[in-house]
């Protein structure tokens, strides 16, 4: 099934990346033809129980204050549920229910690294969850009813927390403007503007297709893990012409040039070594979960990349390398494109392939990183 995003009028996807991405908004009204939304109410309270979800329950409370709680619920606390000013909110559905993973299709003309999740909130008429900024990239999809967004006209350099909460709510919201979604259409909001999306006339459902902006201290954790682990880190401070010091109590500017330059030397990973770095971090995630087994382990199976685990490559000198789940692998241009561009690897690709090709493919299928799928799903 192919889905294509319907731009409005004029507007192409390199018009789109050229004038708004990264700068302003854009709403897409009817932004894909003949749009059914395929997950009811009932089926999303379904998913914020699963014991995989990553669910959270925000409503704003009489006195104005803000609770958020954290999933999996059960049907009882959806039960004890009342009024009308809460939003249930379900990250990662397209893990959750592998056949979603068509709808973050359309917007692969992005790289994958970036793209993040699909997530999807229901509120009932005048549920939100309250005003507030993402310093990420969204395409927030309206699947069902009407949501009223009030956005800032000028991206927020930081953002205001709430007094009555610990959640990053604004508590200076000033909307310039009012956009009207009804299902099947779609805003684009840049990072950094502020909004709030309101339910309106019905109950709606909205989806969210969230991109990935990471930030320096998101990547050194991982960076600094390989550089202390580096022959280079394991460098010791030595001073064979050391004088007699007077001053006992003082570190002088030599010693302290001696260990600036032992860092720095700690530091020093050449480019392709940091790329390694880099892609192992983004591919690493904190996601244990697998795809439920199935029946189908037949070696003539098609085969696809296990939803909860992302999947990149880079190209060098005519071969590839692949990384899933922070390792590498070496592997064809042909295997690594077909796992990562195409998202299948027909029953007969191994075929044509390589015994290394081969190795690796029953390598990462009985590590379930690979796992069986139907050709007819794509």
């Amino acid at each position: 099934m192919t889905i294509d995003i319907q731009w409005p009028e004029g507007i192409t996807t390199e018009h789109f990346l050229d004038q708004y991405w990264q700068r302003k908004p854009l709403l897409i009204p009817q932004a894909f033809a003949n749009f059914n939304n395929p997950l009811d109410p009932d089926e999303l309270a379904g998913l914020a129980c699963d014991e995989d979800a990553n669910a959270r329950f925000m409503e704003q409370q009489q006195d104005g204050q803000w609770r958020m709680c954290h999933g999996p619920f059960d049907d009882d606390f959806f039960a004890a549920v009342s009024g009308n000013q809460w939003s249930v909110l379900v990250s990662d559905v397209e893990k959750l229910l592998p056949d979603f993973q068509s709808w973050l299709q359309p917007f692969r003309f992005l790289p994958d690294w970036r793209i993040d999740d699909l997530m999807v909130s229901y509120a009932p008429v005048g549920g939100s969850v309250g005003a507030h900024v993402d310093q990420y990239d969204v395409f927030l999809l309206q699947a069902d009813g009407a949501r009223d967004w009030h956005i800032e006209n000028q991206p927020r350099e930081s953002a205001t927390a709430s007094i009555s909460s610990s959640i990053s709510l604004l508590s200076d919201f000033s909307a310039d403007q009012t956009m009207h979604l009804q299902a099947g259409d779609m805003l684009y909001l840049p990072p950094g503007f502020a909004h709030h999306g309101i339910a309106a006339q019905e109950p709606c459902m909205t989806w969210s297709i969230g991109f990935r902006a990471p930030t320096a201290a998101e990547l050194l954790p991982a960076v600094l893990h390989n550089i202390c682990e580096s022959p280079l880190a394991g460098q010791r401070f030595i001073d064979p012409s050391r004088a007699r010091t007077e001053h006992p109590g003082r570190i002088t500017a030599a010693d302290l040039q001696q260990l600036r330059e032992l860092l720095r030397q700690a530091l020093s990973a050449d480019d392709k070594t940091l790329d390694h770095w880099i892609i192992s971090a983004l591919t690493s995630g904190a996601d244990a979960q697998t795809d439920p087994p199935t029946d189908d382990t037949s070696p003539a199976a098609s085969l696809m990349p296990n939803s909860y685990k992302r999947f990149l490559y880079t190209v060098d000198t005519g071969q590839a390398r692949l990384y899933v789940d922070g390792r590498m692998y070496h592997c064809s241009v042909a295997l690594a494109q077909a796992i990562c561009d195409r998202q299948l690897l027909p029953a007969d690709l191994p075929a044509t392939l390589d015994n290394t090709d081969r190795d690796l493919i029953d390598t990462l299928a009985g590590n379930e990183l690979l796992v069986p799928c139907d050709d007819r799903q794509h």
